[in-house]
């Protein structure tokens, strides 16, 4: 009895996994939905997802991973072509020279205004489809414990 109970919560944690995974992934594709939508051509859903992230905030790259505004390894990349598409400014620190810092330029700043107003109708069938069937705030809440659970796990090695 016992080792079915660890089967299926082991395949409990990995569904966890997969299905955040997986939603990631799809919230991405509506992202994309709205770039092509609009004819944005120079920029794609994950540097989107970026700008939308960082919006009015001034960052390093590092808080850019560190604060989970970006999912993936070549952030680097995805920042150079932000940087080069002319959607996030970037500034030296005055203080550390080593330090970089990125803001959302103007034009980043419109992209994700124009981003907003076309995820409405996306999110307004969300609401309509979801309400009444599961509890929107406690599964962002869930989902933050989990997050914490991972974290503890890894910061004491076990």
């Amino acid at each position: 009895m016992a080792i079915f109970y660890v089967n299926i919560m082991r395949s409990s944690y990995i569904e966890i996994a997969i299905y955040g995974e997986k939603n990631y992934r799809l919230f991405l594709d509506i992202i994309k939905k709205g770039l092509d939508s609009m004819k944005f051509a120079d920029i794609n859903a994950v540097q989107s997802f970026i700008l939308m992230n960082i919006n009015e905030n001034t960052v390093t790259v590092g808080e850019v991973i560190s604060r989970g505004y970006y999912i993936g390894s070549n952030v680097s990349y995805n920042i150079k072509k932000l940087i080069k598409n002319g959607y996030i400014n970037q500034s030296q620190s005055s203080y550390d020279k080593r330090s970089v810092y990125l803001k959302v330029s103007q034009k980043g700043l419109k992209l994700c205004d124009e981003l907003d107003n076309s995820m409405k109708k996306y999110m307004q069938v969300f609401e309509t489809k979801m309400k009444g069937k599961f509890d929107v705030n406690g599964g962002i809440n869930f989902l933050k414990m989990v997050e914490s659970m991972w974290k503890d796990i890894l910061s004491k090695n076990m």
